[in-house]
């Protein structure tokens, strides 16, 4: 009886975390043997993922299980809520992880990366470890796994040498969607304008030339920039947060009818899209149909079709920064 007890534990423990669970967790939380464990796997209620490492069976797939167990590996001792309480929970996922995760460019995420702040050394196949310094405000849960937020993404690409072309998608998205504002990506982008050919610390030089290859125009990005503000602005005022559309849609309209360089921003992008002429579209007044147009343009923009490849196996490695 006991011993039915000590499975039901294990198998409450692990779908707190997802449906993952160590060893070391199971035995530290619930008291439960090795030949216990593996009396759970032989009759079909645990999944051996790794050593060390069980997954509950007939779970429903999870899209990110690779990720959660990286994650779990690196501090397999301590329990996922225990973990996430920490100003920074034994490292995090991070560069092309977590654009992939914010959805963010259309860069191939075939290895799992996590940055932590001391050396950590994983057996799992397909995991990086990068080794840097990390605050919580570095960090923010996406579907309930920690992973650096995307001004922090985009420092870290930057840091790595990630191509261009690349890093201008993973930019462009962050912009167009308002994960971050201009004078954020130029304040990451800076330290590492050198190393992309641009002068020392440029870092507005650099945007500059990142959101024109990744064929944003500049008026539909200030104007994108604009309804972050005021959408930033807006939420503490009410202490409601409404549907992300109405929300983006009514900051549009509001930035549009108050800020005359916003409306010719709106209109002169318009009138790209439409072939028109520049003169044509600046004499034209704006309303609320042409905003809930423009917040369509604009969701339109940030779609990359960033869907991940499928992995393939690598040894894991770890990477000082």
């Amino acid at each position: 009886m006991r011993s039915d007890s000590r499975a039901a534990q294990v198998v409450a423990l692990a779908a707190e975390q997802g449906g993952v669970v160590t060893s070391r967790q199971a035995r530290a939380v619930t008291s439960v043997s090795v030949q216990q464990l593996k009396r759970m796997v032989d009759s079909g209620v645990l999944e051996r993922l790794h050593h060390g490492l069980y997954r509950l069976a007939r779970m429903p797939e999870d899209v990110h299980l690779e990720e959660r167990v990286a994650w779990l590996a690196l501090d397999p001792g301590s329990v996922v809520w225990e973990r996430l309480d920490q100003p920074v929970p034994t490292g995090v996922l991070s560069h092309r992880t977590a654009a992939a995760l914010h959805r963010l460019g259309d860069l191939d995420a075939d290895v799992v990366e996590l940055t932590a702040m001391r050396r950590i050394r994983l057996s799992l196949p397909a995991v990086v470890v990068h080794r840097g310094v990390l605050s919580r405000e570095d960090w923010q849960l996406v579907d309930g796994l920690p992973v650096t937020t995307p001004a922090r993404t985009i420092a870290d690409l930057a840091a790595a040498g990630t191509d261009a072309g690349h890093l201008a998608s993973v930019v462009r998205d962050a912009l167009t969607r308002g994960l971050v504002t201009v004078e954020e990506v130029v304040a990451v982008l800076s330290p590492y304008a050198f190393d992309y050919g641009h002068r020392a610390l440029d870092g507005q030089g650099f945007l500059e030339v990142l959101i024109a290859q990744a064929g944003v125009p500049t008026t539909m990005l200030a104007v994108a920039d604009l309804v972050r503000k005021n959408s930033t602005t807006a939420a503490p005022a009410t202490g409601v947060a409404p549907d992300a559309r109405q929300l983006d849609v009514a900051a549009l309209m509001k930035a549009v009818t108050e800020s005359p360089q916003a409306r010719d921003a709106l209109m002169r992008t318009f009138a790209a899209a439409l072939g028109q002429s520049t003169a044509t579209a600046s004499d034209t007044d704006a309303d609320p149909g042409v905003a809930v147009s423009a917040q369509q343009n604009a969701d339109g923009t940030s779609k990359t079709g960033s869907d991940r490849t499928a992995r393939t196996a690598r040894s894991a490695r770890t990477v000082d920064r």
